[in-house]
């Protein structure tokens, strides 16, 4: 079952006065009275239909008062309009109520403020139901979006993990090949050439020699093996930007390095990453783009990414929640983000580098 709007019962509370109005104008037929009731009928749908012409009740008020002479019954249907402007919450308008000092009827008075009283209760009923779906929007919008920005850090999360993982078996690899690899296979080199020198020696120590050989060879091609497992198959940090440049379809992209990139944390990386696919799919799907820039520089405390294309970008003055969660997500580790969507659209995101999570 739908429950009464004050709309609904604004408008039916109006046919309820216009059909007594129509009540009263037959009882005596008067002609004025009959232009009286079309006007105000005319009025209420032309404010029902159009907005902004509300203030046109006081036109139904001026009416009324005039008629006033002309028709007993128009000091009655002073009801009418006083019950559209109080619930219109032009207020001023109950200054009509001042013809009661010149004329007291009982039945009058109880009649005006009967339509005073309900148009000020249907109007504030009105306005407090719309300030509550008001809320109520503003509050939906944010709880998507958060859970878009949710959606987002979880994903963001997942990344970190899986480029911690690979940065540490990339880190295990580097150390194994650096030095216990080098050292066993300069062992190994060293025995070869000593192999040389020991042939006129016994043959069980010779025999014993070679078996020692053969493990120790064993085992440096089992330590090369291990390296290349641990190496990781993706490209990470800054071969990861440099691919998906390289990779975008849409048109050329230009990028560049400045600094040294071994200062950027892991977790920074992905939003980096994530400004620039955000970047280059605002040039592929809503700019005419030839030529993208991409600038990344790193100083011995900040990182900054920029991603310019050369096409016209319309955002009407609104980011998209891609652009509010990749905010949302810079500002969490201390940076920021901004778009200049200007002649041309820019990208630019400022990250601090924390020397402690280095």
């Amino acid at each position: 079952m739908k429950v009464l709007s004050p709309r609904l019962c604004f408008i039916l509370c109006q046919i309820a006065g216009f059909s007594l109005l129509f009540a009263l104008w037959i009882l005596n037929g008067e002609i004025a009275g009959f232009f009286l009731l079309l006007l105000l009928v005319i009025m209420s749908l032309l404010r029902f239909r159009v907005s902004g012409t509300k203030y046109t009740v006081l036109l139904d008020l001026a009416a009324c008062v005039a008629m006033v002479t002309l028709w007993e019954y128009a000091p009655y249907a002073l009801a009418v309009p006083l019950f559209s402007a109080m619930y219109l919450g032009i207020y001023p308008a109950a200054i009509a109520v001042i013809y009661l000092f010149f004329n007291f009827e009982p039945l009058l008075a109880v009649t005006l403020a009967f339509g005073t009283l309900c148009g000020l209760f249907l109007g504030f009923w009105e306005r407090e139901r719309n300030d509550k779906l008001t809320l109520r929007d503003t509050a939906a919008g944010r709880y998507y979006e958060l859970e878009s920005l949710q959606s987002d850090l979880t994903a963001a999360l997942a990344q970190v993990e899986r480029m911690t993982a690979v940065a540490e078996r990339t880190r295990i690899a580097r150390d194994i090949h650096d030095n216990a690899g080098h050292e066993i296979v300069a062992a190994y080199i060293s025995l070869q050439t000593a192999r040389t020198m020991l042939d006129n020696q016994s043959t069980d120590g010779l025999e014993l020699y070679d078996a020692a050989l053969e493990r120790l060879n064993t085992g440096a091609n089992k330590i090369r093996e291990a390296v290349h497992n641990l190496s990781a198959v993706t490209f990470l940090g800054v071969d990861n930007l440099r691919d998906t440049c390289r990779r975008f379809p849409a048109c050329k992209v230009d990028f560049n390095v400045y600094g040294d990139t071994t200062r950027v944390p892991i977790y920074v990386w992905t939003v980096l990453e994530a400004c620039l696919n955000e970047g280059l799919t605002n040039a592929a799907r809503h700019a005419s783009a030839t030529l993208v820039s991409v600038d990344l520089d790193v100083t011995p405390h900040i990182v900054r990414l920029c991603i310019e294309n050369d096409g016209v970008t319309k955002t009407n003055g609104k980011s998209g929640n891609g652009i509010r969660n990749l905010r949302h997500r810079a500002a969490a580790i201390g940076g920021s983000l901004s778009v200049d969507a200007g002649e041309v659209f820019r990208v630019i995101c400022v990250i601090p580098i924390k020397e402690d999570v280095l």
